[in-house]
């Protein structure tokens, strides 16, 4: 994976909408295969967003945003891809 295996119901992920504009979304759940944050669906493996209606999705699709692995937030603590631990306050 690329730095959402630790992700957590609850963490704090940042989609970046078109590449350049970031948006904080709360996860909302977790499959070995989504990330659910509110309405919106991103690929577990690559972040691309997932949208059917758009047919956007992990390659070979396209995709109008991705989540940033390394702007993740975690409600309690957590080890990004690069082995650094983040640790953040509880909300």
């Amino acid at each position: 994976m690329t730095g959402f295996e630790n992700l957590n119901v609850g963490d704090v992920v940042t989609r970046m909408l078109g590449g350049t504009i970031p948006m904080k979304l709360p996860v909302s759940a977790i499959t070995d295969r989504i990330i659910t944050c509110s309405a919106w669906q991103f690929d577990r493996v690559t972040g691309a967003e997932i949208d059917e209606v758009l047919g956007w999705g992990p390659p070979p699709l396209m995709t109008g945003s991705y989540l940033d692995p390394s702007k993740t937030e975690c409600a309690t603590s957590c080890v990004r891809a690069d082995d650094a631990e983040i640790r953040t306050q509880g909300r």
